[in-house]
């Protein structure tokens, strides 16, 4: 039947392998091709699905976790700064323009 979509199954080891390929800065769809991967997103469930364990298996990487973790964690502080930046700026736009810019949460959709 045209249209439906098979499902391969991936034996865990295989998918481990391919998020650990990933993790260290392969590109997904170089992974995917590699290994006859079916599916544009199929790694990225993975990684979803099984990013944590894959961390926990390989304790030999804990370095590399470890500065990963702390890129990350001064990329989100950066992102806050950027978010309570924004909220000032419309803060003062409101202020200064007399005008509501926020969508107040109480307020029903219109039906069209």
């Amino acid at each position: 039947m045209p249209g439906l979509r098979s499902s391969e199954h991936y034996d865990l080891s295989l998918k481990l392998k391919v998020i650990d390929e990933v993790l260290k800065g392969g590109s997904k769809e170089v992974v995917r091709k590699k290994y006859g991967i079916k599916g544009h997103s199929t790694i990225t469930k993975w990684i979803r699905k099984l990013g944590p364990q894959t961390i926990k298996m390989e304790s030999s990487n804990d370095k590399d976790y470890k500065n990963r973790i702390k890129e990350l964690e001064a990329l989100l502080e950066h992102e806050k700064m950027k978010r309570i930046a924004a909220e000032k700026i419309i803060e003062i736009a409101e202020e200064t323009f007399k005008i509501e810019i926020r969508k107040k949460s109480n307020t029903k959709q219109s039906k069209e």
